[in-house]
C-alpha cells in the first residue's frame, strides 16, 4: 500500500511536531537538577568554615553528575521517540531517496538498538522488535518516479508498524511523568528552595538583593516545572491518540478530516509547551 501526497504532507507535520516535542519531556528533570544546584550553592555558602563550604560544594558536584547520568528507563523512552520521530521527518520529506542508504540504515540501526536496551529493563511492556529494519530495507536504485513511489509504500509500512511503539512509549512517559518519584523530586526542590535560603539569609545577615532575587527566580522556576510537567502528560496523551489516528488513516485509507481533531489538538499542546519552555530559558 502507498500514501497520497496529503497523506504524505500530513504525516511530515506530524513528524515535525513530535520531534519538537521529542526533547521537552527530559526539561523536567533538567530544569530540577538545575534548581537543586543553585539552592545549593547558597546553602554551601551559609557556612564560613572552608573545610565544611567545600564539602559542601562537592556535595553538589555529585549529586549533579549522577542527575546527569539519568535514570535509565526514563531516558531510553525519550531517545526512542526521538530517534523514531527522526526517521519520520526524513521518510516522509519530499526529498528523493537517493544516496540516502546509509542514513537510514544508521537510524534503523540505532531505533532497534534503543528498542532492545528498552526490553531488557524490568517491568516494562514490552515493544516489539524490528521496526528498524523498515528503514534498512531502503534501496536507493531506480528511477525518480520508482523512488518516489518505493518512499511512499515505506512510510506507509514504517507507520503502520511503529504504532505499538508509540502507544508503549508514550503510555511508559505517562507512568514516569505521573510518578510518584517524580511527584517527590517535585515537592522536594518547592521545599528545599525555602530551607536552603532561610538557612542562608540566618547566617549571612542582611540578605543581598541578588540572593533575594535568586530565590524568587527559582521559586518560580519550581511553579514552572509543575505546569510544564503537567502539560507534558496531556501531550503525550494526545500524541499517542493523534499517531493511533494517522495509522488508521493509512490503513483503511480514511479521509484525513477525520484525523484532522486529533492533530491539532496534538499541535496546540506542542506550542503550548514551547511558550512554557521558552519561559524558562528567559529565566
Amino acid at each position: 500500500m502507498t500514501v497520497s501526497k496529503e497523506q504524505r504532507m500530513m504525516v511530515q507535520q506530524f513528524a515535525l511536531k513530535t520531534d519538537k516535542f521529542s526533547v521537552f519531556p527530559e526539561r523536567i528533570w533538567m530544569e530540577l537538577s538545575e534548581i537543586r544546584e543553585a539552592r545549593g550553592v547558597y546553602y554551601a555558602n551559609s557556612f564560613t568554615d572552608p573545610a565544611t563550604h567545600l564539602q559542601e560544594l562537592d556535595a553538589i558536584v555529585k549529586e549533579r553528575m549522577k542527575d546527569d547520568r539519568f535514570h535509565g528507563r526514563v531516558k531510553s523512552v525519550f531517545e526512542i521517540l526521538d530517534r523514531y520521530a527522526d526517521a519520520l521527518v526524513r521518510l516522509s520529506s519530499d526529498t528523493p531517496f537517493k544516496n540516502r542508504n546509509h542514513l537510514f540504515a544508521r537510524l534503523g540501526i540505532e531505533l532497534d538498538t534503543l528498542i532492545g536496551d528498552y526490553n531488557h529493563l524490568v517491568e516494562v511492556q514490552r515493544i516489539p522488535p524490528g521496526l528498524g529494519s523498515v528503514l534498512t530495507q531502503i534501496m536507493d536504485a531506480g528511477t525518480k518516479a520508482y523512488l518516489a513511489g518505493r518512499q511512499r509504500n515505506m512510510l506507509h509500512k514504517y507507520v503502520c508498524q511503529a504504532d505499538t511503539l508509540v502507544s508503549v512509549v508514550c503510555d511508559e512517559m505517562v507512568n514516569c511523568l505521573s510518578s510518584d518519584m517524580l511527584s517527590k523530586l517535585v515537592e522536594n526542590e518547592a521545599s528545599g528552595v525555602g530551607e536552603s535560603f532561610n538557612f542562608y539569609f540566618t547566617k549571612r545577615t542582611p540578605p543581598s538583593i541578588e540572593s533575594e532575587k535568586e530565590y524568587i527566580s527559582l521559586k518560580k522556576r519550581v511553579e514552572t516545572v509543575k505546569v510544564l510537567r503537567k502539560q507534558t502528560i496531556q501531550t503525550v496523551k494526545n500524541l499517542k491518540v493523534a499517531h493511533s489516528k494517522i495509522a488508521d488513516a493509512l490503513k483503511k485509507k480514511k479521509s484525513l478530516k477525520e484525523t484532522a481533531i486529533s492533530l491539532n489538538n496534538f499541535y496546540r499542546e506542542v506550542e503550548y509547551l514551547q511558550s512554557i519552555v521558552n519561559g524558562l530559558n528567559i529565566n
